[in-house]
């Protein structure tokens, strides 16, 4: 049965996601489900990539390294997802799948949902976003950890967050869309996207 799922998208930008639940025995899988290449605004010689990938987890207490799509462990508390997009934008879905059989239901909804993304002042993209979802029993991530987090995340790619503008969204709506920033009103818009991607 599948424990937790989660769909996680870029537009344009490369997006983290940070999962607390309660200690499992699971199956933990990454798929990427589409990429797209933009073909404007590309810099000389451009990469084209979309990689989703399990960056590190927390089982049995001990955070352990992954860096690979899937994750075969008992006593997982924590994920830490990664998606790299470069030039063009991906979907990619994780999924945990119990293997104690004792697990019955649709998959867990999370009880706290949080975003932090960066936005280029000069026309409101994404630049970088961090999610945070916490489900039943796992452990709260605060606000203030998951904007240490994703400033941590952004510099690990070379970007400046004082270059950017943060903001900082709650609530499974919100966080479920892509968004952008609307330089007008300071406010979180939807990103006018590929069909595909509704």
């Amino acid at each position: 049965m599948i424990v937790l799922t989660d769909t996680v998208q870029t537009w344009g930008h490369s997006a983290t996601a940070h999962y607390s639940h309660a200690a499992r025995s699971v199956v933990t899988q990454s798929n990427l489900a589409l990429h797209m290449e933009f073909n404007v605004d590309l810099p000389p010689k451009p990469i084209f990539r979309s990689y989703g990938f399990i960056r590190t987890a927390v089982v049995g207490g001990s955070t352990v390294t992954v860096n690979g799509p899937s994750l075969v462990a008992a006593g997982v508390t924590e994920l830490n997802f990664e998606l790299l997009t470069d030039n063009g934008a991906s979907v990619s879905v994780v999924n945990q799948f119990d293997t104690t059989g004792t697990f019955t239901g649709p998959p867990q909804e999370a009880i706290s949902v949080r975003r932090v993304s960066f936005h280029r002042p000069v026309n409101g993209t994404t630049a970088f976003a961090h999610t945070a979802k916490v489900y039943a029993g796992g452990r709260d991530i605060s606000e203030q950890e998951a904007v240490e987090t994703a400033i941590a995340n952004l510099k690990s790619r070379g970007l400046d967050p004082a270059d950017l503008v943060m903001k900082v969204t709650s609530g499974a709506d919100h966080v479920s869309r892509l968004q952008r920033l609307d330089l007008e009103t300071n406010e979180l818009v939807d990103e006018v996207t590929d069909p595909r991607f509704e």
